[in-house]
């Protein structure tokens, strides 16, 4: 082989391999820009009626669709406190996270104390602290009873138990308060 030949061996495997790197950059900017929208995508549930989907991240931005509890939606990218989503009806928008949930919620609670926080059920390690949310039992009512715990304050945690809103004077709440997702400019 002479020199001349071996140069153009060598010219052929350098093209070759930039090829194959051009091909690899290209299918790794595929998979970064097009996959995530599309074979990434998780589903998400309502955690309760009258969550909203809005066409901006701002909480007062142009309502798209209101969601019940239970309704999926996917979830199309996350950017901070909100998810983009896509409902299905097709409509993309807004919703606040903390509305949201990735496991599909039972419709046996309604709104109390617990939707103050986006949610309709506590957690068992909550309900040990909680347990005198709940009314008095035998045994905390006897602990009541020693510590001399008025009735007035007993039928104050009876009340409190009993406490229910509406999904409309939750977000009026919220609303007034700056709270979950009216605090801030995002949802």
């Amino acid at each position: 082989m002479t020199p001349f030949n071996h140069q153009k061996k060598q010219k052929h495997i350098g093209d070759s391999f930039i090829i194959h790197l051009l091909f690899t950059v290209i299918i790794m900017l595929f998979s970064i820009i097009v996959l995530p929208s599309t074979s990434w995508a998780e589903t998400w549930y309502a955690k309760q009626d009258g969550v909203k989907v809005t066409a901006e991240k701002s909480s007062s931005s142009a309502l798209v669709e209101t969601l019940s509890l239970g309704d999926a939606v996917t979830v199309l990218s996350k950017t901070g406190r909100v998810f983009k989503v896509k409902t299905k009806k097709g409509k993309n928008g807004w919703v606040f996270k903390f509305r949201l949930s990735d496991k599909e919620p039972s419709s046996d609670s309604g709104p109390g104390l617990s939707s103050l926080i986006g949610r309709n059920t506590i957690a068992a390690r909550e309900s040990r602290a909680g347990g005198s949310i709940r009314g008095l039992k035998e045994t905390t009512a006897q602990y009541a009873n020693d510590k001399k715990i008025g009735q007035e304050h007993r039928d104050a945690v009876d009340r409190m138990g009993a406490f229910t809103l509406t999904t409309d004077d939750l977000m009026e709440f919220k609303k007034s308060g700056h709270l979950g997702e009216f605090s801030g400019d995002a949802q």
